[in-house]
């Protein structure tokens, strides 16, 4: 029969088996068509085009079938966002940091092969710096880099995080920050994709993001945006095209954890508990190391 402290050892495993999970969960609001079209007659450009970017990136869509944002961890950038020292090393030892960006082709995201995997090294790099782990992923429907929270009018990449598990709507909103910030609204005009692919994606992918944003986007204008005419969807109830604005302030208290679907703070609660459970084994330990008779709980 399992001992209490081998109990409890085995509800902290599952505990931190079970972090991942919950991680990346919010509201999780979608947008529709229209919310890209209001966006693309702001820029001047059509919806097609834009929701290409989107098709390229996310396939579309800015969640996992499990509900929890898509992200992927780029190894590279969590080695630059960490200054030079023991974070960085500990990064390094662990796997979660390297000096250059590898290829897929070359192996470099073998191990990001689904949901769960990417997931676990996110968590793990959240351990060592929360800040520079959610600067090192991209995000979402557009897949944006965390290291832009700025430029997509945010005050952290944990502020840009949160507020990106909310909805796609807020996602749209950095988008057109970010594309405005960069300069890309005339690329846009223009189906311009090599230019969009070398800016937005960092260079690097020789014509191939290009290539498939120009094919995704002549499909979607001979299917669902056929007949498209700018204005089409008017604004409804004051709602309007997400535009750039100034990045906002600070918040005056602190800014809320993601929360899970139901509302509930299961990640501190998770390292809260799992903390008392620790507590309890060491102690648990240390009383069966007691002599028989010295408080007379442990003889038969």
């Amino acid at each position: 029969m399992p001992t209490g402290a081998a109990i409890l050892r085995e509800l902290i495993q599952t505990i931190e088996e079970e972090r991942p999970m919950t991680l990346g969960k919010g509201r999780a609001e979608a947008i529709g068509d229209r919310d890209i079209a209001l966006l693309a007659d702001t820029i001047g450009c059509h919806p097609a085009d834009l929701e290409a970017i989107a098709i390229v990136e996310s396939n579309g869509f800015g969640w996992f079938k499990d509900g929890r944002m898509k992200i992927l961890f780029e190894k590279h950038w969590f080695y630059r966002n960490l200054d030079d020292g023991a974070k960085r090393n500990t990064a390094v030892k662990a796997g979660l940091a390297r000096k250059a960006w590898i290829a897929p082709k070359d192996g470099g995201y073998k191990d990001q092969s689904n949901a769960d995997a990417r997931y676990r090294l996110l968590a793990r790099a959240i351990e060592i710096d929360e800040e520079a782990a959610l600067r090192s992923i991209s995000m979402g429907k557009f897949q944006i880099m965390g290291f832009n929270y700025a430029l997509c009018g945010f005050v952290s990449a944990k502020h840009m995080w949160a507020q990106f598990l909310d909805s796609e709507a807020n996602q749209l909103r950095a988008l057109a920050r970010f594309l405005d910030g960069k300069d890309l609204w005339p690329a846009l005009r223009s189906r311009d994709f090599a230019t969009i692919e070398k800016i937005y994606n960092g260079g690097g992918l020789n014509g191939r993001y290009a290539a498939r944003m120009a094919e995704e986007a002549d499909r979607l204008r001979a299917g669902k945006w056929a007949g498209y005419e700018t204005g089409q969807f008017a604004p409804q109830n004051g709602r309007d095209a997400p535009r750039p604005s100034p990045a906002p302030q600070p918040p005056k208290t602190p800014e809320p954890e993601p929360t899970s679907p139901a509302g509930g703070n299961t990640g501190i609660l998770a390292l809260l508990f799992a903390g008392i459970i620790t507590g309890a084994v060491a102690f648990w330990e240390w009383l069966s190391s007691l002599p028989c008779d010295w408080l007379g709980i442990f003889c038969q």
